[in-house]
């Protein structure tokens, strides 16, 4: 497995205390602080990362509906989508429950009309968001290789959980999916987002 350095700006420190009771002083003080520090800690958020959870969202909502065109369909609409994931992934968010914090919990879709394409996908999409690529395990009966396997397939990767597996996909959508925390589904994104050109070797299956 590639070591990889998980890197996180943050907007605020986290430490474990004494157990507090609502009964004592300390214990009213500590529960009146919580809900204000929590709000501090969303006050802080930078408005342009906010900006970019509601352009990706936007995109979220448009490629669904299939008008996702003016963000898939030029270099430049492209590079917004790029630019404001990783804003979004590099700062925490209370608002969309990301909490940017090592180790990150990341889950990733990745649906592609073959094997090869979409192997390419997760490991450019890993080594982007700096998560450790795994080489995924073959869940497709029949195929010695995920080489050999024949057909459009899914890829699920959870960061958290290091569950990696293809297995073969029946549905139209192409692209990737992405989680960040306990937020929003976003996508599906361009398999070749952070390599459009194919410029990188291939990986091996």
């Amino acid at each position: 497995m590639r070591k990889t350095t998980w890197q996180c700006s943050s907007n605020s420190s986290s430490g474990a205390g004494a157990p507090t009771g609502a009964s004592t002083p300390a214990g009213a003080a500590a529960a009146t602080a919580a809900p204000a520090a929590a709000a501090a800690v969303a006050a802080a958020t930078p408005p342009e990362v906010l900006a970019a959870w509601k352009l990706l969202k936007e995109f979220t909502r448009m490629e669904i509906k299939g008008t996702a065109q003016q963000y898939l369909g030029s270099a430049s609409g492209r590079a917004q989508l790029r630019d404001a994931l990783m804003l979004v992934y590099s700062q925490p968010c209370v608002e969309e429950a990301w909490a940017c914090e090592p180790p990150p919990d990341v889950l990733m879709g990745v649906v592609a009309s073959d094997s090869r394409l979409g192997v390419r996908a997760l490991r450019d999409w890993c080594e982007a968001l700096g998560l450790p690529y795994l080489q995924p395990e073959n869940r497709v009966q029949g195929a010695a290789s995920i080489a050999a396997v024949q057909g459009a397939v899914y890829l699920k990767y959870n960061s958290r959980t290091q569950l990696c597996y293809i297995s073969l996909y029946q549905g139209r959508d192409r692209g990737v999916l992405l989680q960040l925390g306990q937020g929003e589904l976003l996508g599906h994104f361009p398999l070749g987002l952070f390599d459009e050109a194919m410029a990188k070797p291939a990986p091996s299956l």
